[in-house]
């Protein structure tokens, strides 16, 4: 992509900045930065508020009390308020017995460059999902439309991580632990207008025998006067039995350590 080195080494800035704000706890969280500024974050079922008009450097408030959904209303970001976006919603669930799904999503209704063209990093982080699992699977999707001048540097990167070691991602906007397992770029450089596109990936094979965590991060430019709709990102995994020991298993381990047992009273 044209300019998926500009974003990704402003991506690489931002790694390196520490927002004390920002929570270090294992919960559902979302971390954006906007033309290299400041992270705007969210918590999960945390209503504290410390953003005025445009969103810079501080926290907004969830807006749904349910534990697991991340709710954020319309608010305007970026260099001079010039992204105006109109909410996301953030949905963390956690598997409870083998064939159900742990599952982390995020959706965004509408972003749009309504002044000034803008760089974009947003991440979203969960931890204690449930293990073992052995397959992931991802998706992500939206649509870009212009007002007639074009698509100029838009471009969007989306990334799906996951961490067997469970240590939580969003911290920042650039904080995404674990292994990468998938990425999709796409730039609608000459495309038709609206253009839509979409991305599905896996089954990939995974190990996590323990409680995880997953990340999921979309980054990318909005050129002045194009509007992103229907944004999604989606990582599933299936939790899968825990083998028990067979019947002839359990027998021969009865007769190995009757068989033990015999010997240490001869020898004693």
């Amino acid at each position: 992509m044209k300019h998926l080195k500009r974003y990704l080494a402003a991506a690489g800035a931002i790694l390196a900045l520490t927002f004390t704000q920002t929570p270090a706890q294992a919960t559902l969280l979302i971390s954006g930065s906007f033309d290299g500024g400041g992270a705007v974050f969210a918590v999960d079922n945390s209503a504290v508020n410390t953003c005025g008009a445009i969103a810079v450097n501080c926290q907004l408030p969830d807006l749904d009390p349910t534990v697991g959904t991340l709710t954020l209303g319309p608010t305007s970001v970026g260099s001079g308020g010039g992204l105006s976006v109109q909410g996301t919603v953030q949905t963390s669930d956690k598997a409870t017995v083998p064939g159900t799904i742990n599952r982390l999503d995020s959706t965004g209704t509408q972003v749009t460059a309504v002044s000034g063209t803008h760089t974009y990093i947003v991440t979203i982080g969960d931890t204690g999902f449930i293990g073992p699992v052995l397959q992931a699977t991802t998706t992500g999707a939206g649509q870009f439309s212009h007002l007639g001048l074009g698509y100029g540097d838009t471009d969007i990167l989306m990334e799906w991580f996951n961490d067997p070691l469970n240590d939580q991602g969003a911290q920042t906007p650039g904080d995404t632990p674990g292994t990468l397992l998938d990425s999709f770029a796409f730039d609608p450089t000459g495309a038709q207008n609206p253009v839509s596109f979409s991305h599905t990936g896996g089954p990939f094979g995974v190990n996590d025998p323990n409680l995880f965590s997953m990340t999921l991060q979309f980054s990318g430019t909005l050129q002045e006067g194009v509007r992103l709709t229907g944004r999604e990102l989606t990582e599933i995994k299936p939790l899968v039995a825990v083998p028990m020991p067979t019947p002839l298993v359990l027998i021969g381990a009865g007769l190995l350590a009757a068989g033990l047992t015999s010997r240490l009273r001869r020898s004693s």
